[in-house]
Order: structure tokens, then sequence, then C-alpha cells
């Protein structure tokens, strides 16, 4: 009966629903189910029930299990099954996928028994590949006149729910897996593990990581042979630039659970997020009965975020293990250095300082050998070594020298100026053949001081390889601490040759001086007696002659005698010169206070005509020579009134100051005062800077002074605006003062 013409009275295919319809026009007589009319009642109630049921429903009829199902159950079948699946047996609807596992299951159907089942693995082709499919299914007898003449099956899949607790399960036991991971041995063994757990959507992996330079490079594989893992040992170049999710199609990989080899990679970044450069690169193999779907992707995603996390928190481990070893290694090596460097002295001997040093560094690092070199002519001889040379023939061509140009690790440091590392030595360097084929690692530290290049500190292993960089910290610390101890050692060498070289100078110095005073002394004195004499003469000529004198004969004798006087005023002046340098020191306290009164006493006389006022302010008790003190503070006094006679209204001030390491005495008074810019000329013998027709005065007075002050062990300074007076003041060492100046009460006078 053809589709167009036939109609059925009853509802058979009256519901709602394309599998109605179909059914509807569907030419059944060209099946062994013959015409709907014909049907049994229990296969026509069995259809109608499964077209009006919205749970999928399969009801395959006869011994030849002829399918029939409702519009439900049409996803199930997808595109590849739907619609040739009516009406054909079931053997050829899914006798290429499911149909071998479900066999058994309907034969027995077919003899009266019912069965159900949770999550049944039922691989389907239904999207153009055999795909993974899970079901929560039921199977029943159909039964008529008490035979079973079909299989009603109610089905529900659960392909999503499987996969989601799947591979949730995964991403748990990942992360339990990945809890205290240390390294990235760490990070690979847990990666490893869930291809073992979960080979369906983890069939094969690889892990590439960054090394130290930044190159990815492959350090594990999951779930491949040794000949598919050395297929991939060479990353692909389009692979190192992957910045974000891609799948690719590759040459068949012979790996997880099914027949069908995988196909497909995922390439995942295992990148920090803000980070310039990633640590490595997932590639995992994709289950060849599964659609790169989203949420499959996303599973991917989240399974390669872990591994970054952990791989992240492995090198911040790492990074913090490594910098608490350095911290460690750094406090030991200060420490050590604390302990060295003061068990260094000046007084050492330069070698002594090296060997110390050798000892030291020893202590901190492994080493086979230390030695120290040192250059004369065109050769490097061993002046320092702590260790074995390794070979008789090394050391029998040490002794002997090294030749600098052919000798790198002796000539490069020293010609550079910086440290030469060779963390695995290269005998050609230093041309010494077989004899250096048990060195493998060396250093060579250059040692300068101000002198410039003094030798090279070489260290050496015989065994291990390579530097680290706590060790080379710790090398160059040595290094500087004894460049700078051996230059402090060459500083006090020759701080001691120049001390006898002045020493010795002093002592002549100080014989001339002596000799210089003596003669001074010899000439004053001297002096003396012809000066007298011209007095006498003058006298004994001026009474001689009497009134045959005339005016200008007069004016004469009366310049000689002014000339006299002069005379001896200057050889009084240089006496007292010669015996303050002369004279021992005879030290006693000193009231500075009663001093100072005393001697304003005695120089007011000569300005009694006057009214000076005296400010004096509270002096202290010093050590020192009484007459000596008495002859400064006379000199000052005597100066300050001195110039301050054409002044209207004389002011001297008298007051002490405390210092940290002095106490400093000032005069100061507003008379005529000085051009500073000759100051420095105030303290020398016979200088003056005022007119003699204007003040009086010999120019010896204020070097008295200063040679009486440096003597106390103190010094003396002057200060002036021309005009405006002036400030004298002098020094006495913190040792001299016995008691502060306060403790007396200020003084102001007329």
């Amino acid at each position: 009966m053809t589709a167009d013409t036939r109609d059925f009275p009853d509802p058979l295919f009256c519901a709602e629903g394309e599998l109605s319809a179909l059914m509807r026009t569907f030419d059944w007589s060209v099946t062994p189910l013959g015409s709907p009319d014909l049907w049994p009642a229990a296969l026509r109630t069995s259809v109608q029930m499964m077209l009006a049921s919205k749970q999928p429903m399969y009801l395959a009829w006869s011994s030849d299990l002829i399918a029939l199902y409702n519009d439900a159950y049409r996803p199930i079948l997808g595109m590849d099954k739907h619609p040739r699946a009516l009406g054909a047996r079931t053997a050829d609807v899914f006798g290429q996928d499911g149909y071998p596992a479900l066999k058994s299951v309907f034969d027995a159907a077919l003899n009266g028994e019912s069965a159900a089942f949770q999550n049944l693995l039922v691989p389907l082709v239904r999207s153009g590949y055999l795909e993974e499919c899970y079901f929560d299914v039921g199977y029943t007898p159909v039964y008529v006149d008490s035979q079973v003449e079909g299989v009603f099956s109610s089905v529900c899949e659960t392909t999503e729910r499987v996969l989601s607790a799947r591979r949730t399960t995964s991403l748990a036991a990942l992360t339990s897996a990945l809890i205290g991971a240390e390294d990235s041995q760490d990070v690979l063994r847990a990666a490893t593990e869930g291809v073992e757990r979960n080979p369906y959507d983890l069939p094969c992996l690889l892990l590439y990581l960054a090394d130290a330079q930044g190159t990815l490079v492959l350090t594990g594989a999951a779930g491949l042979g040794p000949a598919e893992v050395q297929r991939w040992t060479d990353l692909p170049e389009s692979w190192s630039t992957q910045r974000s999710l891609r799948v690719l199609t590759v040459e068949p990989l012979r790996a997880g659970p099914w027949p069908e080899p995988v196909e497909q990679l995922a390439l995942l970044p295992l990148a920090v997020p803000g980070a310039a450069v990633p640590l490595g690169l997932l590639a995992v193999g994709l289950n060849p009965r599964q659609k790169a779907d989203s949420t499959y992707l996303d599973f991917l995603r989240l399974f390669s975020a872990q591994l970054v996390a952990a791989l992240h928190a492995a090198h911040l481990s790492g990074e913090l293990r490594r910098r608490h070893a350095e911290l460690d290694a750094r406090n030991r090596a200060l420490q050590a250095f604390e302990e060295w460097t003061r068990d260094l002295t000046v007084d050492l001997d330069p070698y002594d300082l090296i060997g110390r040093a050798q000892s030291r560094i020893r202590s901190l690092i492994p080493l086979d050998a230390a030695v120290y070199y040192e250059r004369e002519g065109d050769r490097w001889y061993v002046k320092r070594l702590l260790g074995q040379y390794g070979d008789e023939e090394l050391a029998r061509l040490h002794a002997g020298g090294l030749a600098h140009d052919s000798t790198g690790n002796l000539r490069i440091p020293s010609e550079t100026g910086e440290p030469f590392y060779q963390d695995l030595y290269d005998g050609s360097t230093d041309h010494l053949g077989s004899h250096m084929t048990h060195v493998t690692a060396t250093a060579m530290v250059p040692l300068r001081t101000s002198r410039g290049l003094r030798g090279v500190f070489g260290l050496a292993m015989f065994g291990r390889s390579g530097w680290t960089p706590i060790e080379r910290t710790t090398i160059e610390t040595v290094g500087r601490s004894l460049s700078l101890a051996l230059d402090r050692s060459e500083q006090v060498a020759e701080l001691a040759r120049e001390r006898e070289r002045l020493a010795g100078q002093t002592a002549a110095l100080a014989s001339a001086n002596e000799e210089l005073e003596a003669f001074a002394y010899s000439v004053s004195h001297d002096l003396r007696t012809p000066v007298r004499h011209i007095l006498g003469f003058s006298t004994l000529l001026r009474k001689s002659s009497g009134a045959e004198l005339g005016a200008t004969a007069d004016r004469y004798l009366g310049i000689i005698d002014q000339s006299a006087s002069r005379m001896n005023v200057l050889i009084d002046a240089m006496l007292d010169l010669s015996r303050t340098s002369r004279q021992p020191l005879r030290s006693g306290i000193v009231d500075l206070g009663a001093l100072v009164a005393a001697v304003r006493s005695e120089v007011e006389v000569d300005a009694l005509d006057r009214l000076v006022t005296w400010k004096i302010q509270p002096l202290p008790l010093v050590t020192g020579d009484q007459d000596l003190l008495r002859q400064v503070m006379l000199n000052l006094l005597s100066n300050a009134l001195k110039y301050t006679s054409g002044t209207s209204t004389p002011v001297i001030e008298i007051w002490a100051e405390e210092r940290s390491d002095a106490c400093e005495v000032f005069v100061r008074d507003n008379g005529v005062g000085f051009d500073p810019r000759y100051q420095d000329k105030l303290f020398g013998v016979f200088q003056r800077l005022h007119r003699a027709e204007d003040f009086e005065g010999t120019g010896v007075g204020l070097a008295n002074v200063r040679r009486i002050i440096a003597r106390h062990g103190g010094q003396v300074s002057a200060h002036s605006v021309l005009g405006a007076g002036a400030t004298f003041s002098f020094t006495l060492p913190s040792d001299r003062v016995q008691v502060a100046a306060s403790r007396r009460p200020p003084e102001v006078t007329p």
C-alpha cells in the first residue's frame, strides 16, 4: 500500500511527532512486519504507547528484531542511523557498533529474560565516527499468546553524566597528587598518573618545560611507547609560539584504550597569567571516540591550569629553597668572613694573609687546590699552595714557572681585571696537556691593590664541575676582602717606612731648631754690650761737648739714643722669645680667672686716663705653666688696650667656651682691628699690620703667644674686620682643663 493512499481508521499512528508522521507514510509492506492493520494487538499497543511517550523508547519486533522507535529516541540514533533504522533489522542498524555487545541481551530477552543496566557503554556511529556512549537502559520481552514476539527497551542516555563524573574525578585526583609537589618531576609524575587513571580523556600527553634559557624541552611523556616519544623529542617550531589552546591533526598515534589511534592533539600553553614567557607546553592526545567539544576542551584547560599552578608553586618553592640555601650559605660565609676579618691584623705577613684566605674559602667550598700566583717577568710562580697539584709533572711545571702568554687561566684575569671561571675546564687554555685531565673546574681571581695587580688567587676542583652562584659570590667576596687586606698591609709597610723617614727628619729639624734657638739667644745676649756702649758714649759725648753741640748734632744724638733704646727693646723681645722655647714647662693648676684679673690690674696702669669697660665671663682652671700663660694673657690684653686707644668707648671682652676636645679662650676688643687678608702674618716674628708711629710694638708678642700655646698642645687664631675690632683666641686640650668656667658668676666692670 502506498504512502499517499493508505489511511488507518484507528489511532495507531495518530500521535503528534515526526515518527508518527513517518510511520503513517512508511511502506510497511516491504518489511517483515507487513501491513499495520495485520499487526497483533500487542505490537499495536506497544507502538501506541511508545509514540505517545516522551521517554526514549525502542521496540525490536519478531526474531529479526525489526526496529521501531519514538521521537525521543531519534538523538540516540543520530543522523547516521535515522530514518533508515525504521523498519530495519536491529543487527543491520547497530551491527557495526553497539549490537555485537548487546546481541546476548536481545537473545536473552527473546527467551523471556528481562534486564536493566546503568551507564552501559554502547559504542555508536551516529555523527560520522564511532562514539563512546553510555545509557541507563531496560530490556523487557513483549508476549503474544504466551510467546515472546519482541523486545521493548526504555532508554536514557547518560553519556554527559558519565564523562562529567569521570573528568571531575580525574581533576580531583590530580589536585590531590599535586599537593606538596616540589619540582617539575613531581608535576610530571602527577600528570602521568592522570593518564593512567583516565586513559579515555587523556590517552597520552607530552610535557615540554622551559630550561634556563627559556627553550622548551621535552621533560616527560605518558601513554606512548619509546618510538612514539622519540618522534616528538624535538619540539615542532610552530608549537613554540603557541599562546592559546589549539587542536591539530597529527599522524596516527597508538595510544589509549580504544582500537582506533589518536589522530588529534590539543596544545595547551602552560603560562602564568601576566608572565611574559610560558613555563612550558602540554600536548594531550584526544579521545578518538569523543568530539573535541567545548566541554572536553574546558576539561583540558582545567587539567593544564592545575599543572600551571603546581609548576608555578614548585618554581616559587624551589626559588625559595634556593634563596634559603643561598642565604644560609651567605650567612655561613659572612660568619666566616667576620671571623677571618677579626683574625686579620695589619702586621701579618702578606703570604700569611693569603694562606688564611685559602683556608677560609676551603672551609666554605669543597676544593682540591687553592694556589696563589705572582708574576715575575714573563712567568707566573706559585707563592702559596693549599692542597695538591694532583700530578707530579704538573707540580714540576709549576716549580719552573708558567709562561704568561701560554697560560690563559692566569693571563686572562690579570689582563681583564675580572674573575675567570671555567665550569668545565678546557685543557687547551693552559697547554698543559695530559697533566690537567683530573682538573674539572677552575676559578681565577685577580688580586689588586692601590699599587696595581699583586697576583692571582686560583682555585681548582678534581671531580665536580660547575660553580654555583653562591660559590662565585663567596669566591669574589674573599678575593675583594683579601685585596683590601693586602692593600692595607702594603700601606702599613709604606707608612712604617715613611715614619722612619719622618722621624729622621724630625730629629734633624729639632737639632737645627735647638742650634738656631741657641744662636738667637747668644746673638741677642751679645748685642746688649755694643748697644750699651752706643748709649754710654752718646751720653759722654753729650756731656763733654756741652754747649758746643749745635742743634743738628743734638738732634742726631737724640736719634742715636732712640734707636739704641729701640734696639734694647727688640733684644729683650728676642730673648723672651728664645726663653719661651728653651725653658722647660713647669705645669701646675692655673686659675685663668685670677690670672686675667692680675694681668688686667697690671696693664690698666697705662690706661688710667681712659674709661675701659671690661666684660669678663667665668674662666676655667687649667693645667699649664703659670708664668708662660701669664705672658699669653699679658700680650693679648696689652694689645686690646693698645688698639682701642683711639676708641671713645673701649670695650674688652674675655670668655671661654667648651668644645668636645678642647677649651677655647677668647679676647675681643672694639678697636681698629686689622685687614683680614693679612691675618696669617699676625703670629709671625716681627710681623706688624700697623705703622710704628701709630702703634708701638716689636712684632714679637703674638709670635710668643703662638709658641707658648703650641707647647701646651693648643692653637691660636684671630678674626677681624678693619675698623670693627678684633678677636683673638687660643685653645687648650680637654685633658688640661680641670674645672669648667661655669662655676663662677660673670663679671662686668668698668
